[in-house]
């Protein structure tokens, strides 16, 4: 749609296909699911809209666009005055995602002014396209998805004296392969999916060379897609084309007003995940908001109940895994699942057009999950799309027993404009790794964190442990050998790692981490039993990640007994061998009177000899194999600075000369 269609057109259309404005099915329901069958990786393929980004809003991409993992937007091709829109153009958003998932579908009929498109002929067009190519080939930033050559061709092609097909598509594709080879060219991009038209299309395509990579049209409504991609399928079979890959380049409710709503979106991405799309955007009706990521936003730029939906698909990772609605042609309740087996955790969405209590129905977990999971129920809320939301809700949290890879879970869905979250992690208890603690005194290897899993003895920022090394099928960043060792790296800030010790003794103690970092900015802290045992602790830029320094400090007192001690990562990108604890060094002097000094056993000492008594005229210190260390002319003599060992202290006073052997060790 674009920036004046009237939604009575779209009305009439749905009177036409026989889609009814939503209607609120009141009964129980049962959702099966099953986490052993994989129907493809985790790609947000549903995660996108037309037109939801311009050249400053959202405002903020890191945190309100990159998190929901988005996959495709739909922007015009060019923007400003004497185009279609007048602001949001592909050259202009494509660098605002330069560092998300995202990717820019470029819609070109945007290039030409008006609704309809005012097309005044081929020339002009395929000059248009031209620049529009040579942009794309020239951008700094190569994110593009492809091009959609038209927008809605059965209402918006209005030359009576050019074919759609034979004119403008054909001759735009042979264009587009000539200057763009290897781009994806994306159409017919109707505005609701026709058999009949869409028949036509793709027999002459079929017969011309010319079919598109991709097959669009724009979905209202979910109830009716699982038809129309079956219809599409039984096309292709009878032209003898491929399988093609399947844009739904707009998408929403046919009642308007629930653009972005989470209960209505559920089912959609259920069944696009389902069927194999691979991309799909959400729509803009309200054509004064672009920028608005679908309604996922308000119109003041806030959070709706939209967007936390979609953080909750874009937490997913792993796989998709197969989940079974009642009934997969309706808009009825409904639901899609990930697994990620490393991070042992999974997650399921539900909703739809159905209140009451939903059954999740839960068979093939894991192995790896164990006997036992806490499942956690939470909900978001959605009372229209300009109302901002606070975050979602825990509903229940409970320990489930799995049997034979199965359990149940009820979910009462209080609202169809509500979705609801299923989370599965295992029962385990945190523990040592090995089960035996690391001593303090003493070094904490990064690598010998706790067991226990994500969310327990770490958390990490993706799923894979990027060095591939050691505990491999952790999320846990991990590099080295085992001939040389292991090394934590590439931290992200708000990771931590957890680590049961055992403190011998109560004290005050120093610590020393060995640390390299390629960047500056990086940091760590560290506490224990929750609370902070030291402050930020900068780590240097060394050059590299290679080049290993030393930085140290001094703790609170640690007492004596068994803790958890948690590294947590303040500023990215810092690597960490090691971190060694040592005991603050406590003063310790020598001291004995002239006269007895010969019988004087040998004592420790760290700091400073003392003789007293008779007048000390001078001190001499030796190492054992007669060498001279150091000379003091009075009673007294520093040795901090000295190397731990077995030395002989000679006093001359002015009766005598005597000696006693001392220990020195820090």
């Amino acid at each position: 749609m674009n920036y004046n269609k009237h939604s009575f057109i779209a009305s009439l259309v749905f009177a036409w296909m026989g889609i009814a404005s939503i209607n609120t099915y009141a009964a129980d329901a049962t959702l099966t699911v099953n986490l052993s069958d994989s129907i493809r990786p985790v790609t947000h393929v549903a995660t996108g809209s037309l037109y939801g980004l311009t050249e400053s809003l959202p405002s903020d991409i890191d945190n309100n666009v990159a998190p929901l993992k988005p996959n495709v937007f739909l922007c015009p091709a060019r923007s400003g005055r004497g185009y279609q829109q007048g602001i949001g153009g592909a050259f202009k958003v494509s660098p605002r995602i330069a560092n998300t998932t995202g990717k820019v579908q470029i819609r070109l009929a945007d290039i030409l002014p008006g609704w309809p498109y005012q097309f005044k002929n081929m020339d002009a067009w395929k000059d248009s396209v031209r620049a529009v190519v040579r942009d794309k080939k020239n951008a700094k930033i190569q994110n593009f998805d492809g091009y959609e050559i038209w927008n809605e061709p059965d209402g918006t092609w209005k030359n009576t004296s050019i074919d759609f097909n034979a004119g403008l598509w054909k001759q735009t594709y042979d264009l587009l392969r000539q200057l763009d080879p290897g781009a994806k060219i994306i159409g017919p991009s109707y505005s609701w999916y026709n058999s009949s038209r869409m028949d036509a299309f793709l027999k002459y395509c079929s017969q011309n060379n010319c079919l598109p990579d991709v097959i669009s049209w724009h979905q209202w409504g979910s109830g009716g897609f699982v038809g129309a991609i079956e219809n599409l399928r039984s096309l292709e079979r009878k032209y003898n084309i491929s399988p093609r890959a399947i844009s739904i380049n707009e998408y929403s409710s046919d009642t308007h007003t629930l653009e972005g709503c989470p209960g209505v979106s559920v089912p959609f991405i259920a069944k696009f995940e389902r069927h194999g799309v691979e991309s799909a955007m959400i729509s803009w009706w309200f054509t004064n908001l672009p920028g608005r990521l679908g309604s996922l936003l308000t119109a003041n730029n806030e959070r709706g109940g939209g967007w936390y939906l979609y953080k909750w698909y874009g937490d997913m990772s792993g796989y998709m895994a197969k989940v079974t609605p009642p009934n997969d042609k309706s808009d009825g309740v409904d639901g899609f699942a990930a697994v990620n087996l490393q991070k042992k955790v999974a997650s399921i969405v539900l909703g739809g057009n159905t209140v009451g209590t939903t059954t999740v129905k839960i068979s093939g977990i894991p192995a790896r999950f164990g006997n036992k999971v806490m499942a956690t129920v939470e909900q978001v809320t959605w009372a229209d799309k300009d109302k901002a939301v606070n975050g979602t809700t825990v509903v229940s949290s409970n320990v489930y027993n799995i049997n034979n890879g199965y359990l149940q879970i009820p979910v009462n869905v209080a609202n169809a404009y509500y979705a609801y979250r299923i989370s599965l992690k295992p029962v385990i208890e945190q523990a040592p790794y090995n089960g035996v603690a690391q001593t303090l005194p003493g070094v904490i290897e990064m690598e010998k964190y706790d067991v226990g899993g994500e969310g327990v003895a770490y958390h990490d920022e993706d799923d894979l442990n990027s060095g591939k090394v050691f505990r491999g099928d952790e999320g846990v960043d991990l590099d080295g050998n085992d001939e040389d060792g292991y090394v934590l790296g590439w931290t992200k800030k708000g990771e931590w790692l957890a680590y049961t010790i055992d403190v011998k003794e109560s004290d005050n103690y120093t610590f020393e981490a060995r640390v390299a970092s390629g960047l500056d900015g990086s940091a760590f802290s560290l506490s224990v039993d929750g609370k902070p045992l030291t402050g930020i602790v900068e780590v240097p830029n060394t050059g590299s990640w290679t080049a290993y320094e030393t930085v140290s400090g001094e703790s609170v007192e640690l007492t004596e007994g068994k803790h958890v001690l948690k590294l947590n990562v303040e500023g990215a990108f810092c690597n960490i061998d090691y971190i060694e604890f040592k005991p603050v060094q406590k003063e310790t002097t020598f001291s004995a009177n002239a006269t007895s000094l010969k019988t004087s056993i040998p004592s420790l000492v760290n700091s400073r000899l003392f003789v007293s008594g008779e007048p000390v005229r001078r001190m001499e210190l030796y190492s054992t194999d007669g060498r001279l260390v150091q000379t003091s002319e009075d009673n007294s003599m520093d040795v901090a600075g000295l190397e731990n060992g077995v030395y002989v202290l000679r006093a001359k006073t002015d009766v005598e000369v005597a000696s006693v052997k001392v220990i020195v060790r820090h």
